[in-house]
């Protein structure tokens, strides 16, 4: 299993929760949906939102800003960059989707196995009884086990931790 099962949708999820979770509170604002373009460094979503602070160079400045990002296939699967030209149009459609308020983010299942989880992301295992194990790799929330969405869904089905 790898990131190229994943949805658009899934994919663009993703990265739309990533982003509200490590982003600039104003992220969304920042990214006009006109030029809105994954496949172009100035117009995608990285691009776009970190311009200010890259001073026109945004996408590189994500890129160190948010050294996670540059392993592995992380921007495929956060939605940040396609997986052929062909797949680009439909992502900057999803994103579109979702910015737009026109679609929900879905959660989407997670392409990791444990072992690839490293120490500062979540890790909590998504997709039981499945023929592959599959776990989240959002950053970890501040003093918690797993990233907020996932602290979230803990507490509701097993109840508040001591």
């Amino acid at each position: 299993m790898g990131v190229e099962t994943l949805s658009v949708e899934q994919r663009a999820s993703n990265g739309f929760e990533l982003m509200s979770l490590v982003g600039p509170e104003d992220w969304q604002e920042r990214i006009s949906l006109d030029l809105l373009d994954i496949d172009h460094g100035y117009f995608c979503v990285l691009g776009q939102v970190y311009a200010e602070e890259g001073h026109g160079q945004g996408y590189e400045f994500a890129l160190d800003h948010l050294d996670f990002l540059r392993n592995g296939k992380a921007l495929e699967f956060f939605g940040l960059y396609d997986l052929s030209e062909e797949d680009g149009v439909e992502l900057t459609k999803a994103w579109r989707d979702l910015l737009a308020g026109e679609a929900k983010p879905v959660k989407a299942p997670v392409v990791h196995d444990e072992d690839q989880v490293k120490e500062d992301q979540c890790g909590y295992q998504s997709a039981y009884g499945l023929p592959w194990s599959e776990y989240c790799v959002f950053p970890k929330d501040k003093n918690s086990e797993f990233c907020p969405g996932h602290e979230r869904d803990y507490d509701e089905q097993y109840g508040r931790r001591a």
